[in-house]
């Protein structure tokens, strides 16, 4: 019994501490908010494909695009990139990508997939995102 014990509590000892990796790439925070895009406070949305918006939440905040008239997506605005804090921005010449102004990462805002090249290896983290023709409801996806 004493023998299983011990075997047991060695393999919870390496496996807590195998587990606790850095994760430096998952920064995420809570999201949980709806919208009116068809509301003239969000004109940007209603710009039609690619319409965007910024909102408050999350760790450095969350950009939604409008993919289609009733498509939406929205990305946690912290670069995915290891040691870089930057906030993203949408590329003001081109509102199909997303720039890190720090690292110069950049993503396509259709999958949140980074450009080769890049120094950000990961996708971005996607809130989930639900559209009943009136409004966009924006949370973390479970």
């Amino acid at each position: 019994m004493k023998k299983k014990i011990f075997i047991f509590s060695t393999y919870l000892i390496f496996s807590l501490f195998f587990s606790s990796c850095n994760n430096d790439f998952d920064q995420w925070g809570y999201v949980n908010f709806y919208i009116d895009p068809e509301s003239t406070e969000y004109y940007n949305l209603n710009y039609g494909n690619r319409g965007w918006e910024y909102f408050e939440g999350g760790n450095r905040g969350v950009v939604v695009f409008r993919k289609n008239y009733s498509e939406f997506i929205a990305f946690e605005r912290s670069c995915t990139a290891s040691d870089c804090n930057g906030r993203l921005e949408v590329d003001s010449t081109n509102n199909v990508l997303l720039i890190c102004p720090v690292c110069n990462s950049k993503f396509i805002y259709y999958d949140g997939s980074p450009l080769s090249g890049s120094k950000a290896k990961r996708c971005l983290y996607s809130y989930c995102t639900y559209y009943d023709s009136q409004y966009l409801y924006v949370n973390n996806c479970n």
